[in-house]
């Protein structure tokens, strides 16, 4: 259930990214359903390697490269979708890093607020310290 609502929140922010960025383009919100699984499967092979290939300079800025990878994830997935006759369009590089970042602000803040977190401490005796002298 909560991969379905993932997958619904990422559209919703896919939705607020497409009127705020300009250079973004959608069609109908099943149309965003389908971007948001496209993307997703891109995210988790693409973006993995890419990640994976760029771990030197990802760790020279400390993480900030993975917003170029994520902009440029977000543009292939713009590119497919209108391969596969999807309306959404993603218009360039910097469309696609600024409506990654919004997307995903949008589709985490739902996330955090819908889909509850099991934070309940483990339970037991709470572990022993040894003090060694």
């Amino acid at each position: 259930m909560s991969v379905l609502l993932r997958f619904l929140f990422s559209a919703i922010g896919l939705l607020v990214a497409c009127s705020f960025v300009p250079g973004l383009g959608h069609g109908t919100f099943l149309d965003l359903l389908i971007v948001a699984v496209i993307l997703a499967a891109l995210n988790t092979t693409v973006g993995s390697f890419m990640k994976l290939i760029a771990i030197v300079p990802m760790a020279c800025s400390f993480g900030c490269f993975s917003l170029v990878i994520n902009g440029l994830v977000f543009w292939l997935a713009g590119a497919l979708s209108v391969k596969l006759g999807l309306n959404f369009t993603v218009s360039g590089f910097w469309a696609g890093v600024f409506g990654a970042l919004v997307s995903s602000v949008i589709a985490s803040i739902l996330g955090a607020i819908f889909i509850p977190q099991d934070r309940r401490r483990p339970q037991g005796p709470p572990p022993t310290i040894k003090v060694v002298n």
